[in-house]
């Protein structure tokens, strides 16, 4: 399975319906776009931006999660993620070419130009969701559209859950989420010895 059809599964396990199409209406930025438009940072529930790191690259998409080591990230996930397995992260996705958006939308189940019309405004793709390792279970918590300068699209919103099995994704994605979680385990654990009284 090559890694385009290992991120199209990874869209599609994650993908959320979308609002009725609409003309996109750009609000807050939510996105901090860099060099060649690459994503570079991302405005979390905390009021506060954050790096963002690559966990997957496909000719067509980019995958970022936002920074792990941000002690406000840590704050409110590095006790969950020890005592639990679970947290919960922002996704963000970066379609490289018109065909990526308007895959992520034939996925979630809208091929209609209505639907796939608005990907000619769309660069990013957010989703914040939350993984619960000991279940093997990923549910997405958020999903939205982001247009090319960083701006959410506010018709694009979608606050239901949606859970899937980790076993349902493929094995590129499954690698993408577990090299993630890694990540995140080596940054709680960090975090927690941090937070230690020192010695006197």
């Amino acid at each position: 399975m090559n890694r385009r059809t290992a991120l199209a599964s990874l869209a599609l396990a994650l993908a959320t319906l979308t609002a009725p199409a609409q003309q996109p209406v750009a609000s807050q930025q939510i996105v901090q776009p860099g060099a060649l438009n690459v994503p570079s940072a991302v405005f979390t529930d905390s009021g506060q931006w954050s790096t963002l790191l690559p966990i997957l690259s496909t000719p067509d998409v980019d995958l970022f999660i936002e920074d792990p080591s941000n002690d406000a990230w840590l704050f409110h996930n590095a006790a969950s993620f020890i005592e639990r397995g679970q947290y919960t992260v922002i996704l963000v996705s970066f379609y490289k070419t018109l065909h990526a958006c308007r895959a992520d939308q034939i996925h979630a189940g809208f091929s209609d130009a209505e639907h796939l019309d608005p990907c000619n405004n769309y660069r990013y793709a957010v989703r914040r969701i939350a993984v619960d390792n000991p279940q093997s279970a990923v549910t997405v918590l958020f999903s939205a559209k982001v247009l090319s300068g960083g701006n959410l699209d506010d018709a694009s919103i979608r606050r239901e859950t949606h859970t899937r099995s980790l076993t349902e994704l493929d094995t590129n994605a499954q690698k993408a989420l577990a090299d993630a979680t890694k990540l995140i385990a080596r940054e709680s654990r960090s975090y927690a010895i941090r937070q230690q009284p020192s010695a006197q």
